[in-house]
């Protein structure tokens, strides 16, 4: 029998479903729902607005050269790729960055173990 409320199973048939997996399950949906409602609503900021005009230009074909006083070419690359995709709008040049956090969070699951459990 495990010593902690959050490592027990819901069901014995399904060993690997557990209050924890569950609690972080709820996290996650919670995170991307604050992620990506009106995500396109906002106004953009003027760093924000270089970076799709700039990616927009590489999506249409004009081409990309690094200048060093932007972010670096991940940015650029990966909103281009949105935008060829999904088309151009302020919804989408926000896509990356709200999946990107979304999987900031994520990557906190591999690393409960250094994190430490809550025992209830």
């Amino acid at each position: 029998m495990n010593k902690n409320l959050l490592s027990r199973p819901l069901f014995t048939s399904i060993p690997w479903l557990t209050w924890e997996v569950i609690f972080f399950g709820f996290i996650i949906a919670v995170a991307a729902i604050t992620r990506f409602t009106a995500l396109g609503d906002r106004a953009m900021s003027h760093d924000e607005s270089l970076h799709t005009y700039y990616s927009w230009r590489y999506s249409e074909g004009f081409g990309y050269q690094h200048n060093p006083m932007m972010h670096g070419p991940f940015q650029f690359h990966i909103l281009a790729l949105t935008y060829y995709l999904l088309g151009a709008s302020d919804f989408t040049s926000r896509i990356p960055a709200a999946l990107f956090s979304l999987a900031t969070i994520w990557m906190v699951w591999y690393w409960r173990r250094f994190i430490g459990n809550w025992e209830l």
